[in-house]
């Protein structure tokens, strides 16, 4: 059995621990190989994503799985892999036999929200340049300067809230239905926060020149290039273990779901194929736990399960914009007009179990502008105001190029869309009294950095002068569901 350690207690003392310097000195390796090797770093990257043709006979390319209920088991089985492809080059080096892939916990408080020191350390306790380490614009410049990075973005407890995996018409855990796809817009919460919203927040707005120039995290071709991408995904992959041993939770049944096969490659570089219903138990089915769950077991969920697409009520539509927008860097606030026929769904109290949606819709952009937009149902001018009391999700668009791509399955539908549980915020807005369904809005704010404490405010990462890629949004609706 491994364990998976988290980065930030490895590394308490000094920079580098034996774990996170066997890492460092195994990346090396890795990037000296041909990229043709599957166990190589640019071949396990180009896994995730690339612009490149795959070599004759390669599978599995560029196949990521966003968007989808796919999300999670196929990033798991890809971290085995690597993970597995990693420890042969430690093991060989004469490194630590016991070694796993760290994960970072990033929703701590201070340090631990900030960049781990082993990954902003220019060179290695030997002198020799470190790996991990990618200065800007590969990385956000503010990140590596030590900018802590905020709770709204770091906090997985929206997801961890949702008790279902996959079922319509609420926001799920595990994401929509769909696939297995490439990119598309039927997130789980936990891809849309923290797993999106991290993606740019540690690459930045930098895109640089040529293929991978710029910010890697950024770009879905480009992540698994930057070496915290995978202890970032460590971390998500550890929260569905989290989320899973939550009492009344549990994965799909569908059979489709978990026969579905995805392939990848061992550290001999040969192709292995692995189901869904494969890694369902990290600790009995891949031997491995985390160092704070260490005797994770998958619960008992025997017997016959609920059909998760038979939960809740259709959703009504109570209100919603009157015409498209445009987000352009700052912040927007939209009104939303209800109809009198809807007005009985907004001003009179709950019925039982109901579920107040605010949906995004018709999500479209040239380019991801790598920049985090919260989203709020009633956010008051004032700047002192509570702002978590109606904060409702996030937006990122991380892979919104590759959801557009006509090239790319399932046929580049334009369009995406986000779906957020807003019903605590509605709730609490009415026991305040605060609450008006003639005067509904949604605002749409930039998400920033925070300063090391202390220390003044992280600039801004792009550059002066760069233009902001404009977003452009169909729709902003509320439904009750």
């Amino acid at each position: 059995m491994f364990t998976r350690r988290e980065i930030w207690g490895l590394e308490s003392d000094e920079p580098f621990d034996s774990i996170s310097l066997a890492y460092a000195q195994a990346v090396q390796v890795m990037q000296g190989r041909d990229p043709s090797d599957p166990t190589s770093w640019r071949f396990q990257a180009a896994l995730h994503g690339s612009v490149l043709q795959p070599p004759p006979g390669v599978a599995g390319w560029a196949d990521c799985q966003h968007g989808s209920w796919y999300f999670l088991p196929w990033h798991r089985i890809y971290l085995y892999f690597f993970e597995r492809i990693v420890r042969a080059a430690v093991l060989e080096a004469g490194g630590p036999d016991d070694w796993a892939l760290p994960y970072w916990n990033y929703d701590r408080p201070f340090p631990a929200n900030t960049m781990p020191p082993a990954f902003r350390e220019p060179t290695l306790p030997d002198g020799s340049a470190n790996p991990l380490r990618l200065p800007p614009p590969r990385r956000a410049a503010a990140v590596m300067n030590g900018a802590q990075i905020p709770p709204q973005v770091t906090s997985p407890a929206a997801a961890l809230a949702r008790s279902n995996y996959s079922s319509p018409p609420t926001p799920s855990f595990g994401g929509q239905r769909i696939g297995p796809v490439h990119f598309d817009g039927g997130f789980g919460a936990i891809e849309s926060t923290p797993h999106n919203v991290m993606h740019p927040t540690i690459g930045g707005q930098s895109f640089g020149s040529g293929v991978c120039g710029g910010a890697l995290m950024t770009d879905p071709n480009c992540a698994a290039l930057d070496p915290i991408f995978w202890l970032h995904h460590a971390n998500i992959d550890r929260l569905w273990n989290v989320w899973v041993s939550q009492p009344g939770r549990a994965n799909p049944t569908d059979a489709g779901w978990l026969g579905q096969e995805f392939a990848f490659y061992d550290e001999n570089g040969d192709e292995v194929r692995m189901t869904a219903g494969e890694v369902l138990d990290s600790a009995a089915q891949l031997q491995y736990v985390y160092d704070d769950m260490p005797s994770f077991r998958l619960p008992d969920v025997s017997g016959d399960q609920p059909d998760e697409r038979e939960a809740g009520r259709p959703p009504e539509l109570a209100a919603a914009t009157d015409e498209p927008f445009e987000l352009a860097g700052g912040a927007r606030s939209v009104s939303l007009s209800a109809p009198s026929s809807s007005r009985s769904l907004l001003a009179g109290p709950p019925a039982k179990d109901a579920r107040m949606l605010v949906r995004v819709e018709d999500i479209e952009a040239e380019r991801d502008p790598a920049i985090v937009y919260g989203v709020y149902l009633n956010l008051p001018e004032d700047d002192d105001a509570d702002r978590l009391a109606h904060h409702v999700g996030n937006i990122s668009f991380f892979g919104i190029e590759q959801a557009q791509d006509p090239d790319q399955p399932p046929g580049g539908g334009v369009g995406w869309r986000h779906t957020f549980d807003a019903t605590d915020a509605v709730n609490r807005l009415k026991q305040e009294d605060n609450w008006d369904p003639d005067d509904l809005r949604v605002t749409f704010e930039p998400v920033g950095l925070l300063p090391a404490p202390g220390e003044e405010a992280p600039p801004e990462d792009r550059e002066a002068g760069a233009s902001v890629p404009t977003v452009r949004i169909g729709r902003v609706s509320v439904f009750v569901a």
